[in-house]
């Protein structure tokens, strides 16, 4: 809320210099997801404004799109991410769990969905485990997503990315259905949180249960 009122403040002078005078509000919409699942109400609200949609209809889609966008997340690190879970007081993930999962190369898928984040998989190995959860997003392209859009963040270079199995079939298959990936690195904030070379995938669909 305080920075919606920073940014109506320091926006009026702006929107003056370019010739707008008019009226201006500002509406603060919790996505209810976390890193690429971000992106999804935000590359829709630029579409909808593109297409001429009313203030009142844009709210109204991102509201129920943000109830619909799923986030799946891959950490590299059980350690570092058990680190930074307990410095903010949650101690769920335990020491024998992480010691386990590091050393049979455990990766848990983590989702993020109506601001609820718990893990629903546990698979082997993160390329494997990357190149399953690319294929689980194209199973879910191919039967239909709310919007032509697939996020994807990485905590590395987007070369990598690029280089991870299963990605070029997640390309082309977003291709051939008419689906815009947009990639990003991951926010510094991000990497800070889950790890240095953590995988977010993220779209809006059904309601449904990850599959490997």
């Amino acid at each position: 809320m305080q920075a919606s009122f920073a940014i109506l403040n320091d926006y009026k002078p702006i929107r003056q210099t370019a010739g707008h005078t008019s009226p201006f509000a500002l509406r603060v919409i919790d996505t209810l997801n976390l890193f690429a699942g971000q992106g999804i109400t935000a590359v829709e609200a630029v579409r909808l404004r593109d297409q001429g949609q009313g203030v009142a209809a844009i709210r109204t889609r991102l509201e129920h799109l943000a109830e619909h966008t799923y986030g799946y997340m891959i950490p590299r690190d059980l350690y570092y991410l058990r680190a930074r879970a307990r410095t903010k007081g949650d101690r769920s993930v335990g020491l024998i769990g992480t010691a386990l999962g590091s050393a049979l190369d455990i990766k848990p898928v983590l989702r993020a969905y109506r601001g609820v984040t718990e893990p629903v998989a546990k698979l082997k190995g993160f390329e494997s485990s990357a190149e399953k959860l690319f294929g689980f997003t194209v199973r879910k392209i191919r039967e239909g997503l709310m919007t032509p859009t697939v996020c994807v963040g990485y905590g590395g270079e987007i070369a990598e990315l690029h280089a991870l199995p299963g990605y070029a079939a997640l390309q082309n298959a977003c291709q051939t259905h008419g689906v815009e990936v947009f990639e990003s690195v991951m926010s510094l904030t991000g990497m800070v949180n889950v790890g240095k070379g953590a995988l977010a995938v993220a779209f809006a669909a059904e309601p449904h249960r990850f599959s490997a």
